[in-house]
């Protein structure tokens, strides 16, 4: 391919930044009389460098590797000459020393990736859970803005310091109005949604950076909050409520009894419930956290309190026409009710409405005898090790069990007295 442009690299030492007797070395690429320099990152003896030759003299181990250095970097730079060329790309000294080095490819950036999971596959993730990805999103961009003073950076150069200066970042970020100080399980939900969204792009060949190498996911477990049976009970037996109180607290009753989540209630219908030929009903339904993905079938036994509650709103025309056991609120407007009805109970703890679930699989079923394979199966858990997390059952339940064995082993002693 014939060109029309005037080409040219020359090798020279910056003497005005000369030191010790030694210069560093550059390369000027020039097209059509306008040039650009790149540095080599070496320093020669200036005595050694011989200009017009466009090499240093000297037999030494140092001086050979200099020699190697221009010889690969001329290579590198005619090689992005006639590429450019080929592809009839835009060809002036700027446009080589990109090619050169390799900052004119299409590079992959985090934001471009957070918006490829947030927008391009949010199909295939539930709401609630989307919801916490932009989370992770706008923590990022603040920590990029306020700490790396950057808008945005390539996916390469995020490295294993990167999330560690993110995740100090977050622990010692004062939290906006409103918002709870990031502590160490917070953090690691960030982490993991970041972990994720990195294999995406290792998968799609975007990155060959791995921050998370050597990154160990550290949770502090807690107790799951929840009602015992007296609170319970109160929340049961509160009068006064408005229609909308009322409404939430049969749901959160329900909830109670069942073991739903509020992401199961937004989509609870009829066609969820099944009677079987003993005449019990069931609730059927499968829990999703990404959509297509992860699909697990759970079934729960009705306890006549449940359906009282359903009967209750089986003659509302609004929820006949459109399929539906409950009227809907949205979760902010279900929490707040929550707060007000606690209130009123004389509950002093922080309700909200996934409590209701915690309460389900601690004080309706572990602590009344239900076997926690039992317990996993209507939670719709993977794995049991899951269930297990609801450990303050243990003590009254180990105390029961204690107990009984305690009153056998009595049994026995006077049966041998």
């Amino acid at each position: 391919m014939k060109s029309t442009h005037t080409f040219s690299i020359s090798f020279f030492l910056k003497k005005d930044k000369a030191k010790n007797g030694k210069a560093p070395l550059f390369v000027r690429i020039t097209v059509d009389g306008s040039f650009t320099d790149i540095s080599t990152k070496k320093k020669v003896e200036m005595a050694l460098w011989n200009q017009s030759a466009q090499t240093l003299t000297g037999k030494g181990v140092e001086e050979q590797m200099i020699r190697e250095k221009i010889r690969l970097l001329s290579n590198e730079i005619n090689n992005a000459y006639n590429e450019l060329r080929y592809e009839n790309k835009s060809l002036t000294a700027e446009s080589i020393k990109a090619r050169t080095e390799g900052l004119d490819k299409e590079q992959c950036t985090l934001n471009f990736l957070m918006n490829y999971h947030n927008v391009e596959l949010a199909s295939l993730i539930e709401p609630g859970t989307l919801k916490n990805y932009f989370s992770t999103e706008r923590f990022l961009q603040e920590f990029l803005i306020n700490k790396k003073k950057v808008k945005d950076i390539y996916l390469d150069k995020i490295d294993h310091k990167f999330i560690t200066d993110f995740g100090i970042y977050m622990l010692k970020r004062v939290p906006d109005k409103g918002q709870k100080v990031c502590g160490n399980n917070t953090l690691m939900k960030h982490m993991e949604r970041l972990k994720k969204i990195f294999g995406i792009a290792l998968k799609n060949g975007w990155t060959m950076s791995q921050p998370f190498l050597h990154f160990e996911r550290k949770m502090i477990h807690k107790d799951r909050d929840c009602l015992d049976e007296k609170e319970l009970d109160r929340i049961r037996e509160v009068s006064g409520l408005k229609r909308g109180e009322m409404i939430v607290r049969d749901l959160f009753v329900f909830c109670c009894l069942t073991g739903l989540a509020y992401c199961d209630m937004t989509c609870f219908s009829k066609e969820h419930l099944v009677k079987d030929a003993d005449g019990e009903f069931w609730i059927e339904m499968t829990r999703k956290k990404n959509r297509n993905f992860t699909q697990r079938k759970f079934h729960v036994l009705l306890l006549p309190e449940a359906l009282s509650i359903i009967e209750k709103y089986k003659n509302n025309p609004w929820l006949i026409k459109n399929d539906r056991i409950f009227p809907l609120f949205s979760n902010t407007a279900v929490n707040r009710y929550l707060k007000t009805i606690a209130k009123e109970a004389r509950i002093k703890k922080p309700i909200t409405f996934h409590w209701a679930r915690h309460t389900f699989a601690t004080t309706v079923t572990l602590e009344n005898g239900v076997p926690m394979e039992s317990v996993s199966h209507m939670l719709g858990h993977a794995s049991i090790r899951t269930t297990q997390i609801y450990s303050q059952v243990k003590k009254k339940k180990v105390l029961g069990d204690m107990s009984r064995l305690r009153q056998k082993l009595n049994r026995e002693l006077l049966d041998d007295v």
